[in-house]
């Protein structure tokens, strides 16, 4: 990529409005311009972009450094972001785009600083970070539910599936729907692991129990459902998100490393200084995951120690209790069609309830109907348990998500 390009100023007529970032003139602006060129001088892959106002102060500053354009080509699958921190010397928003690595870590993709919250102010930084990305869009992006937000992910990133965090619908919930009855019923309607079908069952049947058939908000919401219902979501990949709650760590986190700042550029130092702690907490990881022997538990030893092999340390800890609870299913062979198997498994000892297993032998291809593996990356009980009862004593890799494993990275 050109240096001129990157330094280049954007066309910034079309965005009005905004705070003074620069305080008490442009040279707050100018020193944080020289900060980001100098960073440049030692990372060819260092991105920025900043847009002004008519009176020459700064308005708005996306920046993220090559590190971060390296991460996303790996962890780029997911981007969950908001508005929430308020805190710097200039009151303006702080953006920060995030997702989560092979360790289950945060990690940062870029930041941004907006002079406002509308909808045109979020296409130029979506635009900005898009850019930076080389054109590679997230398959999946999760926020607040902010409607200037919203609207800008469907014009910026209009293939992907934008979820609405459940934490926000949780307690708009409950200053929406003054019954205190009201919410744990609709939390369940929002997690529950149901098909579609039973889905609007439930919601009906709520409605009807609290006489919301009137309600506003409810209607609004209903038509959102595709968003925040897990009966809708299942089979979407989130990497396990279902809030900003990690987002508003790291604001919280990013705090404990400002104080009362001077200028901008304080501000853009005490980042970056931030910015490597996050990424020290991963070579950790990298460090405990590389070394020592894992302390078989399961029955199933010979899938558990293949899957200690592969996996991060954080993963595995999510994978070996799914393994733990395959031994309290059982197996029944449905039928074959060429060299594609089905099989039947039940949660011993009932047989009301059962998840549809196909295997692809030529392939070495698994598929569930409850689609646990596609939304979060890891196989399902279900799965396992037909590995067990093919005798399958390695993980194949078909089962294996990239992004989870251990050299996930190199």
């Amino acid at each position: 990529m050109d240096i001129h390009e990157i330094f280049e100023i954007p066309n910034v007529s079309d965005i009005t409005g905004g705070c003074n970032l620069t305080g008490q003139g442009h040279g707050y602006a100018d020193d944080a311009i020289d900060f980001l060129k100098e960073l440049c001088s030692t990372d060819d892959m260092m991105f920025w972009r900043h847009t002004i106002k008519e009176d020459g102060t700064l308005q708005h500053l996306f920046w993220c450094d090559g590190v971060s354009r390296m991460d996303y080509l790996v962890f780029g699958d997911v981007l969950a972001f908001d508005a929430t921190y308020r805190k710097i010397k200039y009151n303006t928003p702080l953006v920060i785009f995030s997702d989560v690595n092979h360790h289950n870590q945060s990690v940062i993709f870029g930041s941004v600083i907006v002079g406002d919250e509308t909808e045109e102010t979020y296409v130029w930084l979506l635009r900005q970070f898009l850019e930076a990305m080389d054109g590679k869009a997230p398959v999946s992006v999760i926020t607040d539910g902010d409607l200037s937000m919203r609207n800008a992910i469907r014009r910026v990133f209009p293939n992907a599936h934008h979820r609405l965090c459940v934490w926000h619908l949780a307690r708009n919930a409950t200053s929406n729907i003054k019954n205190p009855k009201f919410v744990p019923k609709f939390k369940r309607c929002m997690f529950g692991d149901f098909d579609i079908e039973e889905f609007e069952s439930m919601w009906v049947e709520l409605i009807a129990k609290f006489g919301l058939e009137n309600n506003k908000w409810i209607h609004d919401l209903y038509k959102k459902q595709e968003q925040w219902s897990t009966a809708h979501i299942r089979g979407r990949f989130y990497a396990g998100f279902r809030t900003t709650s990690r987002c508003e760590d790291l604001h919280s986190e990013f705090g404990k490393y400002v104080t009362v700042l001077s200028n901008l550029v304080d501000f853009l130092q005490h980042f970056m200084r931030w910015l490597n702690y996050v990424r020290y907490r991963e070579i950790e990881a990298d460090y405990a995951s590389s070394f020592g022997e894992t302390v078989l538990q399961t029955q199933h030893k010979s899938l558990e120690k293949s899957a200690s092999k592969i996996y991060t340390r954080s993963v595995f800890k999510q994978f070996r209790p799914v393994l733990e609870r395959s031994s309290r299913c059982k197996v029944e062979v449905d039928g074959r069609n060429g060299s594609i198997f089905t099989y039947n498994v039940f949660k011993y000892p009932r047989n009301d309830i059962h998840w549809i297993v196909t295997f692809c032998e030529q392939w070495l291809k698994f598929k569930c109907c409850c689609k646990r593996l596609d939304t979060f990356g890891i196989p399902c009980e279900h799965i396992l348990r037909v590995l067990v009862y093919l005798n399958i004593v390695e993980m194949p890799k078909g089962l294996v998500m990239e992004r989870w494993v251990k050299r996930a990275k190199d």
